[in-house]
């Protein structure tokens, strides 16, 4: 199975012990800048003086990117920052849906509070998308292709899947592949570093 950009991320997310997505709210971020950058990745969409429009429209193979094309058709073309701010919450259970109807995702049980949550149906695929970021952060970037660098880049940018301490020790490294990856360069990873500080910040004010 060929997983989307935003599958992956949502992959990426996932807890490597309890198995579900942790921050739902960074995941959010995650996932809704990489179904932007997978629709650039196809050529869907292009960036053109800081906004994104659609280039060509039809199906792309993948049920939440026909959605977040077709957003993105009817309302024109916007900057990196209202794309991100947009549906960011939608996105994220739609795409929870697609994957849970389509096998990746599985219902469970917490065992305190015996909450229902979803979470990959095997361990291997978010093990997968782990694997794929530590290569991009140390392979050759000759071997590293688009894809997994723009996630890679996004993923560090909203601090999800790649700890504080791997961040710092390869914040060099991290450079390469975001230029690797095309359309999660600078300004898309600036628009995500941005929003996730902007979320953070009431949470961290003082009384």
């Amino acid at each position: 199975m060929t997983l989307s950009l935003p599958a992956r991320a949502y992959l990426l997310a996932c807890d490597s012990g309890k198995g579900r997505v942790r921050d739902r709210r960074r995941t959010a971020l995650l996932v809704r800048a990489a179904a932007i950058t997978d629709l650039l990745l196809r050529g869907r969409a292009e960036e053109s003086g800081g906004r994104v429009a659609v280039t060509g429209l039809g199906p792309t193979g993948d049920l939440l990117l026909d959605d977040v094309l077709a957003d993105l058709a009817e309302r024109g073309a916007a900057g990196w920052r209202a794309l991100l701010r947009r549906d960011g919450g939608d996105t994220l259970r739609s795409l929870e849906l697609q994957l849970a109807a389509s096998g990746v995702l599985q219902q469970a049980v917490t065992s305190v509070l015996r909450r229902k949550v979803l979470q990959p149906a095997e361990a291997r695929l978010a093990e997968q998308a782990r694997a794929s970021v530590a290569h991009a952060l140390h392979a050759p970037l000759s071997e590293v292709d688009a894809a997994d660098a723009a996630l890679t880049a996004l993923a560090a940018a909203a601090g999800v899947g790649i700890s504080r301490a791997e961040a710092g020790r390869t914040s060099a490294r991290l450079a390469e592949p975001a230029e690797a990856g095309g359309a999660a360069g600078p300004p898309l990873r600036r628009a995500v570093r941005q929003l996730r500080a902007r979320r953070a910040a009431p949470a961290s004010g003082g009384s």
